[in-house]
C-alpha cells in the first residue's frame, strides 16, 4: 500500500474547526520544517525531553524518512482559504524486526488543547494495527498534562517511572 492510500479523514477539532488528517508525504518538509519552528520551547522539551533551542535538521530528516512500509506518520493540516500548514504530526517508528512502535505526537502550540493530538493518534493507531504492531509505547514528561490525560482517555497504560519522574505510555492490541 502507497502512504498516499491510507487514510484521509477531515475531522473536527473541539472548537468546531475542520482539519485534514492524512499521510506524511515527501514534499511536507518545508512544512515540517515550518512546524517544528513555530514550537515553543515548553513544546519542544515535552516532543525530545531536552532543551533545545530549535529542532536540528537531523530530526526533522529522520521525520522525513519515516517508512509507511512499517511507519506511520500522519499529519494534520489546517483547512481554510490561506496555503495548508502542518498543525500536528504522530509518527509511530517500529523498533526493527519487531511488533513493538515508539510513539510521539507533537501539536502547533495555538492548537493545543482542542483535540488534534488526540484526533491524529485516533487516526494512527489502526494503520500501526494494519501494519502489523502489536505494540506502542512512548515517554511523557511529568509536566505535560495534556499528553498524560490524553493518553489514559485513549487507552493507553500510563505509569511514572520512579526514578526519573517520566510517565511511560504503552497500548497493547
Amino acid at each position: 500500500m502507497k502512504c498516499e492510500d491510507r487514510t484521509r479523514i477531515v475531522a473536527l477539532t473541539k472548537t468546531g474547526k475542520p482539519i485534514l488528517i492524512r499521510p506524511l508525504s515527501p514534499t511536507d518538509r518545508g512544512l515540517i520544517e515550518e512546524l517544528f519552528k513555530s514550537l515553543s520551547p515548553r513544546s519542544i522539551f515535552f516532543r525530545f525531553h531536552g532543551n533545545l533551542k530549535s529542532v536540528p535538521p537531523e530530526i526533522i530528516a529522520c521525520v522525513m524518512k519515516l517508512d509507511c512500509g512499517t511507519d506511520v506518520a500522519m499529519v494534520a493540516l489546517e483547512q481554510g482559504e490561506s496555503e495548508a500548514r502542518v498543525l500536528g504530526l504522530c509518527g509511530i517508528h517500529r523498533k526493527p524486526e519487531s511488533e513493538t512502535g515508539e510513539f510521539t505526537v507533537v501539536v502547533r502550540d495555538d492548537w493545543q488543547g482542542i483535540g488534534v493530538g488526540a484526533k491524529l493518534v485516533e487516526v494512527s493507531l489502526p494503520v500501526a494495527r494494519d501494519l502489523g504492531m502489536k505494540e506502542l509505547w512512548g515517554i511523557i514528561s511529568p509536566e505535560n498534562t495534556t499528553m498524560i490525560e490524553m493518553a489514559n482517555k485513549l487507552g493507553f497504560s500510563v505509569r511514572q517511572d520512579p526514578e526519573s519522574g517520566y510517565y511511560e505510555m504503552r497500548l497493547i492490541f
